[in-house]
């Protein structure tokens, strides 16, 4: 017989077979590497007064809408935060470390932060993209968002 064939499947990396994809809350102490993610990621759109005293502050009462996802070191390597107010929800930033991205992290912080603001009845999530990030955007359609068409989204840092 001839030589063997290629194989056509790539085979998995071992850690994706022995740990599944999960985000977690964020913890106070994951802030520190979430604001370095952040800070690495122009198209997170960062604001430095978004300081670590403000969002442990945030944390207090949203650390089940933020989500980190850890490698297997336990170095956080994926973040999203988020907020809630009635019935309506925020996402502001979610960001992957470049070395982790394309693998699913964001969509599983997203999954999982869409689980966490149904658990508290809110029923309408808002976010923003920003200009020229088509993956940002492939992700969140892919999630369930939509443009809303007829809307411009004002801002004012305070």
């Amino acid at each position: 017989m001839g030589a063997a064939a290629p194989a056509l499947i790539s085979r998995p990396r071992p850690e994706a077979v022995w740990r599944p994809l999960t985000s977690t809350p964020m913890a106070a102490a994951d802030v520190g590497q979430v604001i370095e993610l952040l800070r690495a990621a122009p198209q997170t759109a960062y604001c430095e007064w978004e300081d670590a005293a403000l969002l442990r502050g945030h944390l207090s009462h949203s650390a089940d809408l933020c989500r980190v996802v850890r490698d297997g070191s336990g170095r956080v390597v994926a973040a999203l935060i988020a907020g809630s107010f009635g019935v309506r929800g925020s996402i502001s930033h979610a960001v992957v470390a470049p070395g982790h991205r394309r693998s699913g992290l964001a969509r599983v912080m997203a999954t999982d932060a869409l689980a966490a603001f149904r658990r508290r009845g809110v029923r309408r999530v808002a976010l923003a993209v920003l200009d020229g990030n088509p993956a940002a955007a492939a992700l969140w359609t892919r999630a369930g968002f939509s443009p809303v068409h007829g809307e411009r989204t004002y801002e004012c840092d305070l």
